[in-house]
């Protein structure tokens, strides 16, 4: 490489193309200057723009390299940080790793939740998801059987790449590699809840981030659990920082669902309730002649039930009737531990007529602090009959 050359890579490297979306839902396209905890300076066509953190959403690579995504050794950190890595060895009390974009990576044991060695399939996807999140006493190593995982309950030693060192009952056995499906150790506390941001990676990688900035040739970021890496621009997709902001409804399960279908013949058919991030017919929901990719669909006598545990301190959500549907009218009444907070018709079509009467989707932004539950009831309008009551709530969302 030329000395021409290589200044042309580094002005490249020191200045990503980037998208910033915020919480105010502007779209800001440029090239990076800088990114601190407190905002992003980025430069556009309009000039330099100064971000605060507290008002991005997530900052976009504009172009990220296309990364092959290839089955490997999968971790999970108590962070809730996932590193596909290429190869796996441990001293007992720390595990060093290779990753195909990190490099080199030297992690506490202290800081993994689990490590799969084996290629997932369906046959045994669902024992493997109940075993991870049991959060054991004791470590524990899966060994696949056929079409079933089996465990062994112990304490996880050193690991070659040979043979895993395994406590069994006071007794020390030297597991070989090739029969482990995975590692979960045991029980340790989750520290997911501490991240101001998730990166995720071209690779298809995430990471927890405690804190990210852009030291002038990569985001350095250093995640909940403690470990420090250094992410080069075009390894980089997404930096989400939503997580520490808010919580989208459609991201919950609820802890209460009923719905009571117009016709009671088709009572064994959920056809109807409701539906996530999607409208009734599978598309993208769409209000106003916006599509949302986040948000709720709910059908008319149904009630949902939230635990939000005092967490939050605003409910925001676009409301409104499916712009796919010409007549609809119902009721929404919202609660917040008992006490209603919102009452009011949503409709569109007027006196029979389709396409008359379409008022433009409503904002909600409804009080929440201390709230421990939260209630939607969607309720047949005036008259009280099902003509295609379909209410959305798009991009719904609890604000912390």
């Amino acid at each position: 490489m030329n000395g021409l050359s290589l200044l042309v890579w580094l002005a490249v490297a020191q200045a990503p193309s980037i998208e910033v979306q915020t919480l105010s839902e502007r779209q800001l396209l440029g090239t990076l200057e800088s990114l601190t905890a407190n905002s992003v300076i980025l430069k556009t066509d309009l000039g330099q723009e100064t971000v605060p953190t507290t008002d991005i959403l997530q900052i976009r690579s504009a172009s990220p390299a296309s990364t092959p995504v290839v089955e490997s050794i999968v971790l999970r950190l108590v962070d809730d940080s996932q590193l596909k890595v290429q190869t796996f060895l441990s001293s007992g009390t720390i595990l060093t790793v290779t990753h195909p974009q990190l490099g080199e990576l030297r992690i506490p044991a202290t800081s993994v939740s689990s490590v799969r060695f084996a290629a997932v399939d369906p046959k045994v996807e669902t024992e493997w998801n109940q075993l991870i999140e049991r959060a054991p006493k004791k470590d524990m190593i899966a060994i696949r059987k056929g079409e079933v995982l089996d465990h062994l309950d112990g304490v996880v030693g050193s690991m070659t790449d040979a043979t895993l060192q395994f406590q069994l009952d006071g007794d020390n056995l030297a597991v070989k590699r090739e029969k482990i499906f995975g590692l979960i150790y045991s029980k340790r506390e989750s520290t997911a809840r501490k991240a101001v941001a998730q990166l995720e990676l071209t690779s298809g990688d995430r990471l927890s981030a405690r804190q990210v900035e852009w030291n002038g040739t990569k985001w350095q970021v250093r995640l909940v659990s403690g470990l420090e890496l250094g992410v080069a621009p075009e390894s980089l997709k997404v930096i989400d920082y939503s997580i520490s902001k808010f919580t989208y409804l459609s991201d919950l399960e609820p802890r209460g669902m009923k719905h009571t279908p117009y016709f009671a013949e088709f009572s064994e058919f959920p056809v109807f309730g409701y539906r996530r991030d999607k409208d009734f017919e599978g598309n993208r929901i769409s209000l106003g002649h916006k599509r949302y990719a986040k948000g709720l669909a709910i059908h008319s006598k149904t009630a949902l039930k939230y635990r939000l545990g005092g967490d939050y301190r605003r409910f925001q959500a676009v409301m409104g009737i499916g712009d796919e549907i010409n007549r609809g009218n119902v009721d929404v009444t919202i609660k917040a531990d008992e006490t209603v907070v919102f009452n009011g018709t949503v409709k569109v079509g007027e006196n029979g007529q389709q396409g008359v009467g379409r008022p433009a989707p409503q904002l909600l932004d409804i009080d929440v602090t201390g709230v421990v539950e939260l209630e939607i009831v969607v309720d047949y309008g005036n008259p009280m009959i099902d003509i295609g009551d379909r209410l959305y709530l798009a991009n719904a969302r609890l604000v912390r």
